[in-house]
């Protein structure tokens, strides 16, 4: 590995370039590294807004959370110890100067919401990559949006890994559509394209899936999982999300909203609720943090409300709902009820 490459990655990018090929790398994570690490101490630049690592980004010299907007400065030195940090893993800045080092003659491009963040810099990139003046282009899923270069005759998928271990059950699924996605850039008109894909768990059955089988494969064996586990579109669920700017605000409301459901005994703990049956086809499951639980200085969390049919699940929440709004008007709350929720992290 070199800087988040492997060898083989690097090799066949030589490779084609050598045929007068195009090259596409992937990688969904946009800054020069999404970690700044103290050597000394341990220390890991935080955000001071979020539960999340601030993103260094090296071109502005600024440390950046990418889920709140918040920027400082990029410190020389531990603010805590003064030793000397370091950036720790890869984003598309760091993948890029790699590659220029690598290929110090080729023409490289970067396409993510740092160098696009206007139309006319977008319309630029993609120009330059038509043109065939670009031979290799480094980008983040705004690559997978529908753009045609006919040239690329490589797509090269790095950290491949990020969604195969996420808490959402949907994750694998948006992972196997992202691949499937940037995948469809290599070889749109002239050549058989070729696609590499790079990850630490070569035998984790998505990939093999879609190796063996494509998207229809993949979705054959999610579907399975599904049913099993009665996850939509066996079941069906709807999300209610709160917020407080108090650090217990926003799971005591939940809490109590849980317990104004119909049919259902007051939970004993937050965190430790069993699954409470409301109806024969609904229950409650929850509540609890959500899986970054400071966001922008407000605390958030969730209940999962579940169900195997869609008109229990309505029927429920019509009923619930009054008492809802009743408690959040009382504790000073921001709520939303997402039915058929798009992520449940």
């Amino acid at each position: 590995m070199r800087q988040g490459l492997s060898t083989p990655v690097v090799d066949a990018i030589r490779r084609h370039l050598a045929a007068q090929g195009q090259v596409l790398v992937f990688i969904n994570r946009r800054g020069y590294a999404p970690t700044l690490l103290c050597t000394g101490c341990g220390w890991i630049a935080p955000c001071r807004q979020c539960d999340a690592r601030m993103t260094v980004h090296r071109a502005s010299g600024q440390l950046s959370c990418h889920h709140c907007g918040a920027a400082e400065p990029l410190p020389a030195r531990c603010p805590r110890c003064g030793f000397a940090v370091k950036a720790v893993g890869q984003g598309t800045e760091r993948v890029e100067e790699t590659l220029h080092e690598l290929f110090p003659d080729q023409t490289l491009l970067r396409l993510d919401r740092d160098t696009a963040a206007r139309p006319a810099q977008l319309e630029d990139i993609v120009r330059r990559v038509l043109s065939g003046e670009a031979r290799i282009l480094i980008g983040t899923q705004m690559v997978t949006k529908g753009h045609h270069f006919p040239g690329v005759l490589l797509v090269v998928v790095l950290n491949a890994d990020q969604g195969l271990f996420s808490t959402d059950f949907r994750a694998a699924e948006r992972l196997a559509q992202t691949i499937v996605q940037v995948a469809g850039r290599a070889g749109r008109e002239r050549a058989q394209g070729e696609v590499l894909i790079q990850t630490e768990y070569p035998e984790h059955p998505l990939l093999q899936s879609l190796l063996a089988g494509g998207y229809e494969g993949f979705a054959a064996t999610a579907l399975a999982e599904r049913e099993a586990a009665r996850w939509p579109p066996f079941g069906r669920l709807a999300l209610l999300r709160a917020s407080s700017r108090s650090d217990d605000g926003a799971l005591q409301f939940l809490t109590r909203a849980r317990a104004a459901a119909p049919a259902v005994s007051p939970v004993s703990s937050a965190l430790s609720a069993p699954t409470a049956p409301l109806a024969p086809a609904v229950r409650l499951l929850g509540p609890v943090p959500a899986a970054i639980a400071r966001r922008a200085g407000r605390y958030y969390a969730q209940l999962l409300i579940e169900s195997a049919e869609r008109g229990a699940l309505h029927r429920f929440i019509d009923t619930w709902l009054p008492a809802v709004e009743t408690l959040a008007r009382a504790q000073r709350v921001r709520y939303a009820l997402d039915v058929d929720p798009i992520d449940i992290g």
